[in-house]
Parts: structure tokens; sequence; C-alpha cells
């Protein structure tokens, strides 16, 4: 799974780097009990997802990332993506993903709007 993302943290932040091009129910059904227990682990931080390397996803990625917002919610910490891709966003928009999750075209923005120095 190492190898599919890249995992760090700043000022108590979580990033996680999806390294994949393909980020879909194939991928995420090998690799959401991975990061299920990195952000169980860490008691579900502020994360954010960082998907500016996808160029393809489908709706049960944005099942899992709901989860985890809801997760990371109930205890007082939020989630955000970042994307840029046009078409991976243009599924959000379908999904409605942008009214319940924010989503940024870079890594600053997303910092930004959490107060990341």
């Amino acid at each position: 799974m190492d190898r599919h993302f890249k995992i760090h943290e700043k000022h108590a932040i979580l990033t996680v780097e999806v390294l994949v091009d393909k980020f879909d129910f194939l991928e995420l059904s090998e690799s959401s009990r991975y990061l299920r227990n990195i952000l169980e682990k860490r008691n579900y931080p502020t994360t954010i997802f960082d998907l500016q390397r996808v160029g393809f996803i489908d709706s049960s990625v944005f099942g899992f990332l709901l989860e985890i917002h809801n997760m990371a919610k109930k205890k007082g910490n939020k989630i955000v993506i970042v994307c840029a891709d046009k078409t991976v966003l243009h599924v959000m928009a379908m999904l409605t993903v942008p009214e319940i999750i924010k989503v940024f075209p870079t890594i600053e923005e997303a910092e930004g709007y959490l107060n990341i120095k």
C-alpha cells in the first residue's frame, strides 16, 4: 500500500497523497483497510486528501471519503480534498461532494483554509 499513498503530517494535519492515476472501487477495496487504520490510529484527524495525481475516480471513493468525513466531524475535525483535474471535479460535482467536503485546486489553498503555516 505504501506505493499507492504517501502519508505525512504537518502541524497536526494529516495529508494522504494518492499516488495512483485510477482511484476506483478496485483500488479502494485493496486499500481502504490500510487508510482506515492510519486514520483510526490518529483518531480521525483533520485530513487533506490530495488527489492531484488522480485522473479517474468513481463514486465508491466518494462514499469512502464521506464516511471518513463523518468520522472526523464527530471528532471535531475536517476533511478537505485537493484536486484540479476537470474530469474528477465533474464527477465530484455530479455527486454533490463539494457541498459536503471542501475542494481546493492546490495544497497551499487547502492548508490556508486549515490555517497551516
